[in-house]
């Protein structure tokens, strides 16, 4: 009997022992589970998310996304700058100043994305001297690969300044850095004809083409330049892409209006 009531004592000590194991095991797979789930790619699959929705023009979706990836990442850089930019389209400004200047500060290491972000956030509310302030400081880092890009919205806020020497210096650094950049090339190409540099201009014009589809504005200025320049074939294939292209464009109008005066 003794013995009887010393193996049922001892078979609960070992099944409380067992139970205890497996509970232990069960808090260590959720301590183990909760340490694989990865925040950060959550977040930014839900920036990448937010972006698309605002791009398609749907608000309330694209907030949701973008509130979303803060929750999972408070100081997610990318969430900041993405939700900034959806509170400028929305039209609460200081709302959108805040988490541009938020994504700067959270970024740790290169900064130079948030910096050209902010860069121009202010030059769309015309703060030109903020903004080239910004863009220079997304120059300055070292890390950031992608300055040529700076280069190119500083040398459109330039314009937008009506700063033509900067801008121009901008846009020639860009296109030294990266000669795909087709929107410095087309803007390089404009200045270059309103000087009457023809030659220049249809330097930049041939470099535009390399990398960018015709458009009404690249197309026209094609004609202008070659025009000038004596090249019939290059100015009538110009011509006839404006035409079967962009019929309906004001640079076609412009230049049927400048046909009819000739």
């Amino acid at each position: 009997m003794k013995i009887r009531t010393a193996l049922i004592c001892l078979l609960s000590v070992f099944l409380i022992a067992c139970m205890n194991n497996r509970n232990n095991n069960f808090d260590n797979d959720n301590s183990e589970l909760e340490s694989t789930v990865d925040f950060k790619k959550a977040a930014l699959l839900n920036v990448e998310m937010g972006e698309a929705y605002l791009a398609q023009g749907q608000i309330s979706r694209a907030k949701q996304k973008f509130v979303h990836a803060l929750e999972l990442k408070p100081k997610l850089p990318e969430a900041h700058s993405s939700i900034g930019y959806f509170y400028e389209k929305v039209g609460d400004l200081s709302e959108a100043e805040h988490h541009y200047k938020q994504a700067i500060s959270y970024a740790s290491g290169s900064k130079g994305r948030f910096y050209n972000n902010y860069g121009t956030f202010l030059c769309r509310q015309s703060r030109f001297k903020e903004a080239d302030k910004a863009f220079n400081n997304a120059i300055k880092d070292k890390q950031y690969i992608d300055t040529a890009a700076v280069y190119e919205n500083a040398g459109l806020c330039s314009l937008k300044e009506a700063n033509i020497e900067k801008a121009q210096f901008y846009f020639s650094t860009a296109v030294r850095r990266d000669p795909r950049r087709s929107v410095a090339s087309l803007e390089l190409a404009s200045i270059e004809a309103d000087r009457n540099n023809y030659a220049v201009a249809k330097e930049y014009l041939d470099n535009f083409k390399v990398s960018s589809e015709p458009n009404p504005r690249s197309l026209l200025l094609g004609i202008k330049v070659n025009t000038k320049l004596g090249n019939k074939d290059e100015v009538a294939s110009d011509a006839l892409k404006l035409r079967n292209m962009f019929p309906n464009s004001p640079q076609y109008t412009q230049y049927v209006e400048s046909m009819r005066h000739e």
